[in-house]
């Protein structure tokens, strides 16, 4: 060999070496995994798009050797399928929207049934108050809505329900431009969504316990769900996904006020960054008022098996959970520190808004059986 050439030789052993370091670094150090495993998993529908991402696709087979076949159920009625038909179904993880929903699967199973059990919140999103631009100032004018930071809006879930909501008060009481008809709270039906039960538990919190940051027992869960029985069966007929209701208040709700998930604006708003004329109506008929305190809705994987253990993991890479927050709207429940909201800079954000304790497994049950079967006694 020409020694002449040997230094540039080495240079370039050098530099191919430097190079598979600096992508093995890139990528985190993760192994190709040699197969990809499919799993079938049940979830809400609001997951439904991130788990449709052709990027959080790809991320989760090449680096982790998974395929999500994703089925979406209402939050209640993934947790409480019986073993043997999960087991049937080849159903490998569960992925409800909430804590309580997670209290339930484990008071209802044996979780001995299910060797390779694992629960773990991967991503969460504040339940919030959806109104118009009237609702929103009538509220502000009443004390019952306020701005903080000279940002985002908080609502006082407890007058708002107590003043106005139970009594039946009219939007005329409060001289509300173009608005009429009672002060109501809509939601996605609670017996199947829990967008719509988180709405609910609040509801129950504030009537039964009397202390917004302090979950009913059951003893008062019993003596509050005759009310809150009448504030659901007020709202008439609801839409039984959280997708569902978010889109029907947008096209129909202005003189309403909807409680639905912080994520799903924000989802909305990144759908329509390339369509300024869309987000600007968006923006203008829409302003989300935090109920303070607030009920995080922690989305845990409920992996059943193993294999499904690996999903938790691949869900709390860093690539899919800024994938989640910056096109989807969820929270990180992985990482700490408040989300970047310079991301969606043209609505404002509780950077981290006051949440309070959902119910435990039994008065979530009792709450469960008051709305489907009317059991509220």
């Amino acid at each position: 060999m020409n020694k002449s050439r040997l230094p540039v030789l080495l240079a370039a052993v050098v530099a191919i070496v430097v190079i598979v370091v600096g992508v093995a670094v890139i990528r985190g150090s993760r192994a190709t995994p040699a197969a990809v495993t499919t799993l079938s998993c049940l979830g809400g529908s609001e997951k439904s798009a991130l788990m449709a991402d052709a990027d959080v696709q790809a991320i989760l087979r090449d680096d982790y050797g998974l395929a999500v076949k994703f089925d979406q159920r209402g939050s209640y009625d993934l947790v409480q399928v019986p073993t043997a038909q999960l087991r049937s179904q080849g159903v490998g993880c569960l992925w409800p929207s909430s804590a309580s929903a997670r209290s339930v699967f484990e008071a209802t199973h044996d979780i001995n049934d299910f060797p390779g059990y694992r629960a773990e919140s991967v991503l969460e999103t504040p339940e919030v108050v959806y109104a118009g631009p009237a609702a929103t100032d009538a509220l502000i004018k009443a004390g019952i809505v306020a701005q903080r930071e000279n940002a985002y809006f908080i609502v006082d879930l407890k007058r708002l329900l107590l003043d106005y909501v139970l009594p039946k008060q009219k939007w005329e009481t409060l001289a509300a431009q173009n608005l009429a008809g009672p002060i109501r709270i809509t939601s996605t039906d609670p017996a199947t969504s829990n967008s719509g039960f988180s709405l609910l538990q609040l509801e129950l919190t504030v009537i039964a316990s009397g202390d917004v940051f302090q979950p009913p027992t059951v003893a008062e869960a019993k003596a509050g769900l005759p009310t809150v029985r009448g504030l659901y069966d007020a709202q008439g007929l609801q839409s039984d996904s959280s997708n569902g209701g978010f889109r029907e208040w947008l096209i129909q709700g202005a003189a309403m006020l909807y409680a639905g998930y912080e994520n799903q604006v924000l989802q909305q708003l990144a759908a329509y960054r390339d369509n300024p004329a869309a987000t600007d109506a968006l923006l203008a008929g829409t302003r989300m008022l935090y109920p303070d305190p607030t009920l995080f809705n922690s989305n845990p994987v409920l992996a059943l098996t193993a294999d499904a253990q690996r999903l938790i993991t691949a869900l709390q890479d860093p690539d899919v959970q800024r994938i989640a927050w910056q096109r989807y709207g969820f929270r990180s429940a992985t990482q700490l520190g408040a989300p970047a909201a310079a991301d969606f800079a043209r609505i404002p954000l509780a950077a981290q808004p006051r949440g309070t304790a959902p119910p435990k497994a039994d008065v979530t049950l009792l709450l469960l059986g008051c709305v489907r079967d009317n059991r509220c006694s």
